[in-house]
């Protein structure tokens, strides 16, 4: 055969190889993200945790289905694949941690982090040992593995629950700060193990705990500084802002394990912590972006993990599981707790409710599958059994917190059973006399505003109003959110309104923000994007001006009972319908909306509509 013909032939069976992989590896790629997605919007749906919806779609697919084999999809890339994950994951979970949340809640995460970490790992050393019969080097890699919580778990449960207080940011910085001291952890115990002499471990020990600090935090604080740097000095164009500061994470995570096994998630959690502080707009892109990457990652990680289930290696440790679970519920988490919030001022109710949030994922997982199988080479007794206890921990407490943590909070008076309250922004008198008319037909409201004298008068009027600018670094945090999915901006700054509610899609969803519409602009001038707006309020629209005008002419907000009249007096031009609650549930008008057939419409209505009610309730035009 000539040269150039076997040239050809190599070329052709390499392009034929590549096809066939491609072929078996792009559906089932294309099932897992589907699969995730799907389970993803049912939990939305159905208003159960996404986490709980998202393992009952690996186990169908996985052990149920044969469809999904994560090891033989993956092989040997299936852990790296998995690292690198967590790696961006982590540093999400580090950019979610502004440095105000952190001076509020820094003694008890410090302290859970460390002597919490330490009474969780006792706890279920002894544990382990005692309920599956173990052996004691086995029992201690199990301690130190389950020490971790992770974001990936935690988060998706907290934007679930959505609690009040600090419990919030505690269980986020604490997800996040567990991970990598959990995974140096599983690696020192990995050196006490099968290093046979005390002063060798010693040594062993202090050497990986300094290496650990000196490549996470260093390598961590140059990147940041590095990358940052050349943001500021608008050394990278926007177009390639994230995607390079998602390549310089993947690159210090890689030389950091690199110098010092399992350092790498300090230093991509180092590197979100520094970030950021420098609130720019790039890292707010950035943040965006990961948002949305994170929901990519955890949905087919978690897939995967559950799809790797394999009944076999659950028969001897599945009953025994059910016991250890109850170890780590009852005892071991609540002794975490009780000794990270000693002698400090959090709540009793908090501090409860922090017992009762303690899900494991995938950390734990990964971390459990690379020190047993080394543990094995190592020949030690039991190791095998490692891997599945881990899984049906993550899997037990996931299920356990995740119907758990939503009852809990409600008991402890830290969230409520729906969130169908208004937080409405604009305390002038038709943002006052909308949220009189939601409280007469109990939906719960907020008023905030940045004039002391609306404030005073929502206030005088039995509104719950605070002082407070909707674009306040503190909004999302110190207000008061309970039993509160909605945003009602109605500022007379329509760019104020539509920062607002940009703002506030990320905690209620963008279906959730409405706002008034932009005013006319002067001609010439061009029209608000409507990418920068939020749901228009009003069947027509309504500015502020409009607003404004009627209101100075005797308007007031009213609640109509009988549709077919509120209809009537939209028809006369007498009313703008703005709302309708039935049954106790409320709902805004929208454009292209049509006027209710049942329950009240709320909307601002003119002076001889006011008088047709027989008691108006609502605000009065000042």
């Amino acid at each position: 055969m000539r040269p150039d013909g076997w040239v050809q032939l190599r070329s052709d069976t390499v392009n034929a190889l590549v096809l066939a992989a491609e072929s078996a590896i792009g559906p089932t790629l294309a099932i897992i993200f589907g699969a995730g997605m799907v389970a993803q919007w049912l939990a939305w749906r159905t208003q159960i945790p996404s986490i709980i919806a998202l393992l009952l779609a690996g186990i169908l697919l996985g052990p149920v289905l044969d469809v999904v084999d994560p090891d033989e999809l993956l092989g040997d890339t299936l852990f790296p694949i998995v690292s690198l994950s967590v790696a961006l994951i982590l540093f999400e979970g580090g950019l979610d941690l502004p440095p105000r949340e952190l001076r509020n809640t820094g003694t008890v995460v410090r302290r859970l982090i460390s002597i919490g970490a330490l009474a969780t790992f006792v706890v279920s050393w002894i544990g382990a040992r005692e309920v599956f019969d173990v052996s004691n080097r086995t029992a201690i890699m199990l301690g130190a593995v389950l020490v971790v919580t992770g974001p990936t778990v935690v988060g998706p449960l907290l934007r679930f629950v959505r609690p009040a207080g600090t419990v919030g940011p505690i269980l986020r910085a604490e997800g996040v700060l567990i991970d990598p001291i959990g995974a140096t952890a599983a690696l020192l115990a990995f050196e006490i193990i099968v290093t046979e002499t005390t002063d060798q471990a010693v040594g062993k020990i202090a050497g990986i705990v300094a290496l650990t600090l000196v490549a996470g935090i260093g390598i961590g604080l140059a990147m940041a500084l590095l990358l940052d740097t050349a943001l500021r000095r608008f050394l990278i164009p926007d177009t390639l802002a994230v995607p390079i500061t998602l390549a310089a994470v993947i690159t210090a995570f890689v030389v950091s394990n690199e110098l010092q096994e399992e350092a790498g998630l300090l230093t991509v959690t180092v590197m979100g912590m520094y970030l950021v502080r420098r609130d720019s707009s790039i890292i707010r892109q950035v943040i965006e972006f990961n948002a949305n990457l994170r929901t990519l990652l955890i949905s087919a990680l978690f897939i995967l993990l559950a799809a790797r289930i394999e009944a076999d290696a659950f028969r001897d440790v599945l009953l025994p599981s059910l016991a250890f679970l109850a170890v780590l519920v009852v005892l071991a988490r609540p002794a975490a707790v009780l000794v990270s919030s000693l002698f400090t001022r959090l709540p009793w109710r908090e501090r409860f409710f922090l017992m009762a949030m303690a899900p494991r994922g995938i950390v734990a997982a990964a971390v459990s599958a690379i020190f047993a199988l080394r543990l094995e080479e190592e020949n030690v007794p039991d190791a095998e059994k490692i891997v599945p206890i881990v899984f049906l921990v993550i899997i037990g407490t996931i299920t356990f917190y995740g119907f758990v943590a939503g009852p809990a909070a409600r008991r402890l008076g830290l969230a409520e059973s729906q969130a169908d309250g208004v937080l409405i922004a604009g305390g002038h008198s038709v943002g006052r006399g909308l949220a009189l008319e939601l409280k007469e037909r109990g939906i719960k409201t907020l008023v905030i505003d940045t004039d002391p004298y609306n404030v005073a008068r929502a206030i005088r009027a039995g509104l719950t109003a605070r002082r407070m600018s909707a674009l306040a670094e503190e909004a999302g945090h110190d207000l008061d959110l309970r039993g509160i999915g909605r945003l009602a901006a109605l500022t007379s700054n329509d760019e104020v309104n539509a920062l607002s509610t940009g703002r506030f899609a990320r905690i209620f969803g963008r279906r959730e923000v409405f706002q008034l519409a932009p005013s006319p602009r002067r001609s010439g001038d061009a029209p608000m994007p409507e990418e920068y707006l939020g749901r228009v309020l009003g069947i027509d629209g309504i500015t502020y001006a409009a607003l404004d005008e009627r209101s100075r002419k005797g308007w007031q907000m009213v609640g109509l009972s009988d549709p077919a009249a509120a209809a009537d007096a939209a028809e006369r031009d007498e009313f703008i319908p703005i709302a309708r609650v039935i049954d106790g549930r409320m709902a805004f008008l929208c454009r292209n909306d049509a006027i209710p057939t049942e329950g009240d419409v709320i909307g601002l209505a003119a002076p001889e509509v006011v008088r047709s009610v027989a008691e108006p309730v609502g605000g009065h035009s000042d």
